[in-house]
């Protein structure tokens, strides 16, 4: 699903430093149940198209996503991030208001989420990312029905420069009989799954995860 038109505003792809890509660049192993975090959760959604929800309240924002099944708060006062913070899936996030932008910045990403969608879209273009991963997520109400969210993506470990996505429009528009499922993936958590998982994705995914 394209959530931008590139002929209009086209979207450089992340540039790897070529002596991490080994280390870093690497597709999300099939039959895996990876987590989403920051910004994976909602970038996905670009080949997932599974529904999102904004719930914006004084000093919070709330940010649902059906999969990967995501509950982000944010604070929106501004507030700095703490000296020290603790690593999750989807970060430490503070927001403020730049005009009619909300800025969500968002570091202490756990080094095992896997970009997915973050510049080329789809699993097989996934990347890991360094500690130093920084996120800078930009919201704009356009108009009363569209929301425009924008990336950036600074890693000095793994990226040349920082990567900026194209300004990727959505609708607010929702059908009155959409229903939310709950999605839970817990298949390579059965004593059984890795016996019946052939030996090259065991090994892909293994060294992956060491990585």
């Amino acid at each position: 699903m394209r959530q931008f038109d590139p002929a209009k505003t086209p979207q450089e792809n992340p540039l790897f430093r070529p002596e991490v890509a080994d280390k870093y660049l690497h597709p999300t192993p099939y039959g895996s149940c990876p987590p989403g975090g920051t910004p994976t959760s909602i970038t996905t959604q670009a080949t997932e198209h599974g529904p999102m929800e904004l719930v914006q309240l004084p000093g919070v924002l709330w940010i649902l996503t059906e999969f990967p099944q995501t509950i982000r708060r944010i604070p929106t006062d501004g507030r700095p991030h703490p000296k020290d913070p603790d690593v999750t899936f989807d970060g430490d996030s503070t927001a403020h208001w730049e005009g009619d932008t909300l800025v969500v910045d968002t570091i202490a990403i756990d080094e095992r989420m896997r970009n997915i969608s973050v510049g080329k879209t789809g699993d097989a273009n996934a990347w890991l990312h360094s500690d130093k991963k920084h996120v800078i997520e930009r919201f704009t109400r356009t108009s009363k029905n569209y929301v425009t969210y924008q990336i950036t993506v600074e890693d000095p470990v793994v990226l040349v420069k920082p990567f900026t996505s194209a300004p990727h429009t959505w609708t607010l528009a929702q059908d009155p009989n959409d229903v939310w499922t709950e999605y839970l993936c817990t298949a390579n958590e059965e004593p059984e799954f890795w016996k019946n998982v052939d030996k090259k994705t065991k090994d892909d995914y293994e060294k992956s995860r060491d990585r």
